[in-house]
């Protein structure tokens, strides 16, 4: 009686004296988190996003304070994992990988990021550049940005090896207009990335292009990571899993990225 008597004091201490330090990236990630815009100015005051809409709905939840920083991404992953050290920031969203796995705990998936075919409707409707992914991918013009990696569309389209894809691009969105302009065919990207850039106003996206989702594209798993350094930090994966199950079954987590997302 004693023990249980003392977990739940400990367990109301950490849920009330404890302010949960998040960090993200400076750069920032739009859809997810980025800094406000007033008037098309950067407002660093105030960060907003559907994650940020998410930590406010799992924090108060819990019943628990946070802080996000925005930081250089390198420093806030370094930070996080080095918590024994540096004792300041114990939570960071990324993509899993072994080496992280070494020293940070994680959750399961707070949001994901889908790869889509980008195209134009005065070409293409999305019923017929299925059709053509399916059938005959090898005549249509890919672009992409210059230095990004390619070899995927081979693997992806089952592409021809003497296959040309087009990299004079400097950007995504310069791709767009190439494909606005009948330059170019399709491309494959993030559909939350391009989105979320368009919305921060560093993407003007050409009203005859859109998307659509094709099955064998990449989806990725955002997670959030906690370092094993951290004295609390399994039963706060524990919680914070509590609270995903919660925004998934809700059906709130929809409705969030529905919120921040801006769809063709």
């Amino acid at each position: 009686m004693r023990i249980i008597l003392g977990l739940l004091i400990a367990l109301s201490l950490f849920a009330k004296e404890n302010t949960i330090r998040i960090c993200d990236d400076a750069a920032e990630w739009p859809p997810f988190v980025f800094y406000k815009r007033v008037n098309g100015k950067v407002d660093k005051k105030h960060i907003v996003g559907a994650l940020k809409d998410m930590y406010d709905v799992i924090f108060k939840d819990l019943n628990m304070s946070y802080k996000l920083d925005l930081i250089p991404w390198k420093r806030c992953t370094y930070l996080v994992s080095r918590y024994d050290k540096a004792k300041k920031y114990v939570i960071f969203p990324g993509i899993y990988s072994e080496k992280r796995a070494k020293v940070l705990y994680y959750t399961k998936p707070i949001y994901y990021t889908h790869q889509v075919v980008w195209y134009s409707k005065k070409k293409f409707t999305k019923e017929k550049l299925l059709h053509i992914l399916k059938t005959d991918p090898n005549k249509l013009k890919i672009c992409d940005v210059n230095g990004y990696n390619i070899y995927f569309y081979y693997k992806v389209l089952n592409l021809n090896k003497n296959k040309k894809i087009n990299q004079e691009a400097t950007s995504q969105c310069a791709v767009l207009k190439k494909i606005s302009a009948g330059r170019c065919d399709i491309m494959i990207a993030s559909k939350e990335a391009i989105l979320g850039y368009q919305m921060i106003g560093k993407c003007k996206i050409p009203k005859d292009i859109s998307y659509v989702p094709y099955d064998k594209l990449k989806v990725s798993k955002f997670l959030l990571f906690i370092p094993k350094s951290y004295p609390h930090a399994k039963e706060l994966v524990k919680k914070l899993n509590n609270e995903i199950d919660k925004l998934d079954k809700s059906g709130l987590r929809d409705k969030i990225m529905q919120k921040w997302l801006k769809t063709q």
